[in-house]
Order: structure tokens, then C-alpha cells, then sequence
């Protein structure tokens, strides 16, 4: 996919597995069965799909996903497939030193997690030329969890990036580069940044865990995990009723059947209309 400046890649590179019922929080399981399927023990399969943005000098990744730094009782539990990162990048004619910037939404586990591999008990950056941004909240929301996102900010990887890593600390959205814009909501964690890229070929945002499947574009459908339900339901709504007006399409980073989709207009609402590759 090309979008001014840039060329547009989704990278498949690895999957997960959560428990259903706190992806899709109040959905009765009956609703949810039919588009994301469960196993025996009520987790359904993600993916970890990240966004190459390449262009203008820069080669940008959007989050990195699960990664292999885990021990095998967690890889058991997430279910976590090997990571497929060089492979994929190598598909785009690229390598992990290739990598100069990566934006992260936020720093939960599934988004973070691999940037880093594990060497003699330390954790080791693969992108170690890059430069990584992020919002200076998150960041503090991540260094002092709530109680309820406490599992999900692994303070591993928060210390590891704070050591290891180039940051330049956001302070809200705005143009991060020609083109590149940050969208910044609060309703899922505080300092949450979406990606919107935009030329003259059209506009692709990325809905972060604002929207992180295709499941997730009705409003009412939202994950156990959001910190402010009320407030997400907002922050959807005005997002998807803009991106449907002006023609978006939507970026997924959690749905292993639908990279990027169209929206289109129903009388209950804003809808998936087309499933896009890139």
C-alpha cells in the first residue's frame, strides 16, 4: 500500500492467545463465538500484526509484539507461536538494523515485549539504532500501575526501555513526521497514541487497543482490559463516525484474519465493509 511518502506494510508476526471473555468484556459469549472462535479453554487466537511504515529516509514499526523473551510457563499460557520478525522484515526487503524509528502505543506486554530478546538473563534491545516513541504518560502509567493493569505493565520490559533504549517522550498527538500523525486517547490506558498516515491516496489509521479487530468496531464491544469503558465508547464513536465520513481505512494490530479493512455506514452503525491486505 503507498501513501504519500510512504509504502504500507502489515507484519504478521506471531500469535496469541487471551482469555475471551476480558477481550470482549460485557458480550455475551454467544455473540462473540461466531467471529472469534474459542478453545477449550475459552482463549481466543490473536495475532501480533505490526505496521511497517517505510519512506523519506526512515523505516518505522509500529508496536512489536509478544517477542520469545518469556519463560515456558507464560509462552504455555498465551499460547505465544514463534516470532516471525526477521522473517517478515526480510519479506520487505529489510533487517532488524534497517529499523529507525518505532512508535509504541503503550506499553503493554503484547505490544513491547519484542523489542527485546532474552541473552544470559538479560534482556537485550533488537532494535538498538532506533528511536522509540511514546507518550510521557503512558509512561508513568506504566512505572505506577493501577491495580487493574497491573499484569499487563510487565516491569521487565518498562526497565529495560528506560535502560536500554533511545526515547523521545511525547507530550499528546500531533505530526511525529511529515505525514505520520499521533492520535492520543485514554479510554483503554492513559497515553494510549494511535498511528494515522495520510496523503493523497488516502488516509490508514492504525486502532491500536481503541480498536484492536475488526470485532471491535461496534461500539458496545469492548475488552475487559479498558481502564474507562464509558470513555472508550466515546473515543470510538467520534473516531469511527470521522473515519467512516472521510473515507479511513482501519489498521489492525490484534486480528489474525483481517489486516486493514473499509468502513461503511448501516443503520446500527459504523461497519467493516471490505477486508484489506497489504
Amino acid at each position: 500500500m503507498k501513501i504519500g511518502r510512504y509504502t504500507l506494510s502489515s507484519l504478521h508476526v506471531q500469535e496469541f492467545s487471551l482469555d475471551g471473555g476480558a477481550m470482549f468484556g460485557v458480550v455475551p459469549k454467544t455473540l462473540w463465538e461466531p467471529v472469534a472462535p474459542s478453545d477449550d479453554r475459552n482463549r481466543v487466537r490473536l495475532s501480533s500484526s505490526l505496521l511497517l511504515i517505510s519512506g523519506g529516509g526512515r523505516n518505522i514499526l509500529v508496536d512489536c509484539g509478544m517477542g520469545d523473551a518469556w519463560p515456558e510457563k507464560l509462552r504455555s499460557v498465551y499460547a505465544v507461536s514463534p516470532f516471525l520478525l526477521d522473517e517478515s522484515l526480510r519479506r520487505a526487503g529489510l533487517c532488524r538494523s534497517d529499523i529507525t524509528d518505532v512508535i509504541l502505543t503503550h506499553l503493554h506486554f503484547d505490544h513491547v515485549a519484542g523489542a527485546f530478546r532474552e541473552e544470559q538473563g538479560e534482556l537485550v534491545p533488537l532494535f538498538p539504532d532506533a528511536t522509540f516513541h511514546l507518550q510521557a504518560e503512558n509512561l508513568r502509567t506504566a512505572s505506577s500501575p493501577n491495580r487493574k493493569e497491573r499484569a499487563s505493565y510487565d516491569p521487565r520490559f518498562v526497565e529495560a526501555f528506560r535502560r536500554h533504549c533511545r526515547m523521545n517522550l511525547l507530550d499528546g498527538g500531533g505530526e511525529l513526521f511529515e505525514g505520520v500523525e499521533l492520535l492520543v486517547s485514554h479510554g483503554h490506558t492513559r497515553g494510549q497514541q494511535l498511528v494515522r498516515v495520510s496523503g493523497p491516496e488516502g488516509v490508514l489509521l492504525h486502532g491500536a487497543d481503541l480498536i484492536p479487530s475488526a470485532a471491535h468496531i461496534p461500539l458496545p464491544w469492548v475488552t475487559g482490559y479498558d481502564i474507562e469503558p464509558l470513555r472508550v465508547l466515546e473515543e470510538k464513536e467520534a473516531l469511527l463516525l470521522e473515519a467512516c465520513r472521510e473515507g479511513w481505512m482501519l489498521c489492525f494490530g490484534h486480528d489474525p484474519r483481517h489486516p486493514a479493512c473499509t468502513l461503511r455506514m448501516t443503520g446500527k452503525g459504523v461497519a467493516m465493509d471490505r477486508t484489506l491486505t497489504f
